[in-house]
């Protein structure tokens, strides 16, 4: 069961509405061609005791009502939000705040980095979901009811997953560093745009630079293995690079002070350790 929000007194009334819960499940639906270009077509969000679909192309230009998704009281959950969020932006031009990503919390829990939703709701809940409009074109009207319903599938299990997988983060004391690393994605992402054009100011031979980025992999899988916290997560085999080449940029001081707190807290002793072997203490 679900109810289609199709103009802006409608929304208003449930924005109004969202803005007295503490928990909401929230999804999209989007056409994108390209980086930059991204129509948001449906706004998927479950209160905990009804589901909506706002349908974006039937409202049209945004007016303002949706200040439940930049409440930091408002705790919006997703799955793999990244996306979501650009969709998101696309239209209302506003940045979200108080997020929870079940993806990602899947794998600070062990988990895969890319696990879908449908098969972590069949992981977690036993439940399986139909796929078949995956692929659909969401921004066509009218929407058929096969797609409204799988619309409204993909936030049907997100409060569900948010409980246990919070209790499971917290038993294990890492609710923390989900925040952190919510936070640290959008400060990654500009970090690296920033660093696209300047050079290495010391060199390595690709000899000792494959030495050393095996001997880093080695680290983050066995540390990744003692924490049972996916190796992906903990430091991607791309990340590794980027903090070599930044490294060789910046200096060790200043590269390892873009760490994220739970990052140094796992492996910064042993990190400095093997810099110190390769001589790249600059």
């Amino acid at each position: 069961m679900f109810y289609l929000i199709e103009n802006n007194i409608d929304l208003e009334d449930l924005d109004k509405e969202l803005l007295n819960h503490k928990l909401i499940g929230v999804d999209t639906e989007f056409r994108r061609k390209s980086k930059e270009d991204i129509k948001l077509a449906l706004i998927q969000i479950n209160n905990g005791d009804e589901i909506f679909l706002i349908d974006c192309i039937a409202i049209g230009q945004y007016q303002g009502n949706c200040m439940f998704l930049k409440d930091s009281s408002v705790c919006k959950i997703f799955h793999s939000f990244r996306e979501d969020i650009e969709a998101i932006f696309s239209w209302t031009n506003q940045e979200l705040k108080n997020t929870f990503d079940t993806q990602l919390a899947n794998a600070f829990l062990g988990g895969s980095f890319s696990i879908s939703y449908q098969n972590l709701v069949e992981k977690m809940l036993d439940v399986k979901i139909d796929k078949f409009e995956t692929r659909s074109n969401w921004v066509r009207r009218p929407l058929r009811d096969a797609q409204l319903l799988y619309a409204a599938s993909d936030v049907e299990f997100l409060l569900d997953l948010h409980q246990k997988q919070l209790q499971e983060l917290e038993q294990l004391g890492r609710f923390s560093w989900l925040q952190e690393e919510l936070s640290y994605s959008k400060y990654k992402l500009e970090c690296e745009e920033n660093r696209k054009s300047i050079k290495s100011t010391h060199k390595l031979t690709k000899e000792q630079e494959k030495r050393f980025l095996t001997d880093f992999n080695l680290l983050v899988q066995s540390l990744s293995e003692s924490f049972k916290i996916n190796k992906t997560l903990v430091f991607s085999k791309k990340s590794q690079k980027e903090l070599l080449k930044l490294i060789l940029i910046e200096g060790t001081e200043s590269a390892l002070c873009n760490l994220t707190l739970w990052r140094k807290e796992l492996l910064l002793e042993k990190l400095l350790d093997l810099i110190k072997k390769y001589n790249l203490n600059f």
